[in-house]
Formats: C-alpha cells, structure tokens, sequence
C-alpha cells in the first residue's frame, strides 16, 4: 500500500506569495518608432502585424508615413527592456511598392517562466498614413484593422479584431474571425468574410458592382441607394430576411429572398447564420 505523504502548507502558500510578488512587480515599457519613406502614387504597401491594432489613412502626399507604439509588460525592468529591444520593424521599400514587417520574441510560455518572470505581453500598434492612390494588403491577428479615403485595391485579413472601411474606392477583400466588419460611403467590389460578428454596409456611392457578405452568428444589414440595380440572393438560418426595395421575380421564404431589384444587375450575396438580414435604402 502506497502512503502519500501530505503537502505541507507552506507550499501553496509559498507559491501564491511568489505568484502576487511577479504581478506586484510587473513592468510596463512603452516605446515609439517613426519612419518617413517616398512611395509614388499606384505603389502598393502591405504589412504584418501580430497583437496590436493597424490604422490606414489617406494624404495628399507622395510618401508613406509610419508610427507605431511599441508596449511590454513583463516581470522585471531588465525582462522588459530586452523584450522591447527584440521588437523589430522593418520598412522595406520595394520595385512594386512598400512593406513593413514586425518582428516579435518569442515567449517563454511554461509555469515556471510565468511564475518567476511575470505575465508577459507584447504589442506593436500602428498609424500608417499613405498617398491616396494606393494598393494596400495588410494581415493581422489578435488586432483591428481599419483604412479610410484610399483609391485603390484593399485586402484584409485578421483575427480577433474588427475590421473597418470608410471613403474607400477600390475592389475590397475583407476577412477576419471574432470580428464585426464595417463598411461606409465607400465604392466598388466588396466580399466581407467574418465569423461571431455581424457585418454593416453603407454603400452610398454603389455604381453596380458584385458583392459579397458571409457571416455565422451575427447579423447583416446592407444600405445601397434606392435607385441600385442588382440581383439578390440572401439567405440565413434563425434568422428572417428583410428588404426595404420591392424584389421581382425569384422566391421569398421564411429565412430566404431571392429576386431582381429594379430590373436586376450584379449579385448582392448575402449568407448567414443565427442573424438576421437587412437590406434597406438610404
């Protein structure tokens, strides 16, 4: 018969002191990067990012202007400052255009790092002002992403964030998961892919063009002008299917609709699940 010998006291509490200590001494260090870089109008800029929210905003200016701000927290002094020193941005100018890149540490993620060391996190947030033509491509994750007043193709991607379009002309790929994707006053082709957000369009300036919105458990509302040619298609589940605009032809059911809306054009495709669907004039 085995006899397990009982934990002393001390032990857990021991380690509760050492666990309240790490979080008693934690540190916050933030610092900033900046860099200004010539980009000729048309050039395309991409970027990477990991744990921290991205911003895109148009100038009129024949150049690329980076901010980024740069948080640690860690355990102790000497931990954070050499996280915050392996933080690396990287703005690289390219025949096509421009990219940057970040750069994180890797973590040290066992018990025994998190109870000596301190909860440890690291983040790069960003402010990217770019001429007004441009091609962007940016991929997130754990972060927003947003771009207002740019002419030109768009591609986003993240995860555990929102994603944001505001004045922007161009064709536009939006993706992300956990996230609610807002699109306004903006023009051209729009394919919008979440997962637990619902997605809100106001395409005011909408000249006929395809579009594209899927989401499960989140809701869609779309607003096009009163006088929008296209053709829907939308449906859900657990969820009904309303539209301000008379729909001709097609068929309409309890969670579906299906149609032409004065006298037909480009598709307006809409699926989700667990959320209902808007379509309304404006």
């Amino acid at each position: 018969m085995q006899i397990r010998k009982p934990i002393p006291k001390s032990v857990p509490l021991l380690c509760g002191l050492l666990l309240l200590g790490a979080a008693a001494q934690a540190v916050t260090l933030k610092d900033r990067f900046e860099q200004t870089v010539p980009l000729k109008p048309g050039s395309a800029v991409s970027l990477g990012n990991t744990n921290g929210g991205v911003t895109f905003e148009a100038w009129d200016r024949n150049e690329v202007h980076v901010v980024a701000e740069k948080q640690v927290r860690a355990g102790s002094d000497d931990q954070a400052r050499k996280l915050m020193s392996q933080i690396k941005i990287d703005v690289v100018p390219g025949p096509s255009g421009l990219r940057i890149d970040t750069h994180m540490p890797k973590r040290e993620d066992s018990f025994l790092a998190g109870l000596f060391n301190g909860e440890v996190s690291m983040s790069v947030s960003y402010k990217v002002q770019v001429p007004r033509q441009v091609t962007l491509d940016a991929v997130n994750s754990n972060g927003a992403l947003s771009v207002t007043g740019t002419q030109g193709n768009t591609q986003l991607k993240t995860s555990n964030g929102r994603l944001t379009v505001q004045g922007v002309s161009g064709d536009m790929t939006l993706k992300t998961s956990n996230g609610h994707i807002s699109v306004a006053g903006s023009e051209g082709t729009v394919k919008a892919e979440t997962s637990n957000g619902g997605i809100d369009a106001e395409l005011t300036r909408y000249s006929g063009h395809e579009l594209s919105f899927e989401t499960s458990n989140g809701a869609v509302s779309i607003r096009l002008p009163r006088d929008a040619r296209f053709t829907v298609d939308a449906e859900t589940s657990n969820g009904g299917v309303e539209s301000d605009f008379p729909v001709d032809g097609g068929r309409r059911g309890k969670h579906s609709l299906k149609g032409t809306v004065n006298g037909g054009g480009p598709t307006l495709y809409i699926r989700t699940s667990n959320g209902g669907v808007h379509i309304q004039e404006v």
